[in-house]
């Protein structure tokens, strides 16, 4: 399931090769900015305008829960570990959070300025980390209900943040910059990718023993999940790419700029494990 420009969702139920759109810019036209799958068939996309969209069906089909078109502020993700208690987050500072699988939310006020969150990431504990603008990193050890801001090792904005195995996460952003810690935040140090092109999307390959991060130009990014560089380079010709996910078969999916489609074929880009 894809989300983007226009409201657009399109739905592939053939890894790719072929797309149906399943909700237009007639019914909520603004920009989607993300899509998460909480459960088997719940899904929520959110947007600018703090749009949230939800389906109960796999994607299929959608419903607007939530729309502010006054203040207009987007929402850029969501995020949940068990599928009940879910954390919403975008510009401005604006957290939210349910515990009823998404049906209503609560603002939540963090040890912030307004700073934009643009990633949120957790392990199957209890910790969880919050990446934004100005080097922002947060951190919560009690599943989000108590934040601390961590000393800032960047000064610039952050994307995209995941975890990896055991006390290991990283944390990527603008001109290439990549920070990996061992130690569940408390350090963080920075890997040479050999890029300043902005990274803005990932996914965990190889039973999470993997990370391939994608961003501006083509660029791919593979580290393990010890934080060691495995490889790096260009996709030709796809332009910005924003988001990857791994297909059944193992290959690695990924989208952007120019789309769902690239010359005659119906996918952007399949990277073998």
């Amino acid at each position: 399931v894809a989300v983007g420009e226009r409201g657009i969702i399109a739905v592939s139920e053939n890894s790719g090769q072929s797309w149906e759109v399943r909700h237009s810019d007639t019914e909520t036209p603004v920009t989607l900015t993300d899509i998460n799958q909480i459960d088997d068939n719940l899904l929520l996309a959110v947007g600018h305008d703090s749009v949230m969209l939800r389906s109960e069906d796999g994607g299929l089909n959608w419903k607007a829960v939530m729309r502010d078109s006054e203040l207009g502020e987007p929402l850029l993700g969501t995020w949940s570990a068990d599928g009940q208690r879910i954390f919403a987050y975008g510009s401005f500072g604006k957290f939210m959070i349910s515990d009823d699988a998404g049906a209503t939310f609560t603002d939540i006020e963090l040890p912030i300025f307004g700073e934009h969150l643009a990633a949120m990431t957790g392990n199957s504990a209890d910790t969880r980390m919050l990446v934004g603008e100005m080097g922002l990193v947060l951190r919560s050890l009690d599943d989000g209900k108590s934040w601390e801001k961590l000393d800032a090792f960047y000064d610039g904005s952050l994307f995209g943040a995941a975890h990896l195995q055991d006390d290991n996460w990283v944390a990527y952003g603008m001109r290439g910059h990549v920070f990996f810690t061992s130690d569940n935040g408390d350090s963080w140090s920075q890997i040479d990718i050999g890029s300043e092109l902005p990274l803005y999307g990932h996914t965990l390959v190889n039973g999470g023993k993997q990370i391939m991060m994608v961003g501006t130009g083509g660029i791919f990014v593979s580290l393990t999940s010890d934080g060691e560089l495995l490889e790096s380079g260009n996709l030709e010709g796809l332009g910005t790419l924003t988001s990857a996910v791994v297909l059944p078969s193992g290959e690695v999916f990924v989208a952007g700029q120019r789309g769902l489609t690239q010359g005659t074929r119906n996918l952007v880009a399949a990277w073998n494990e």
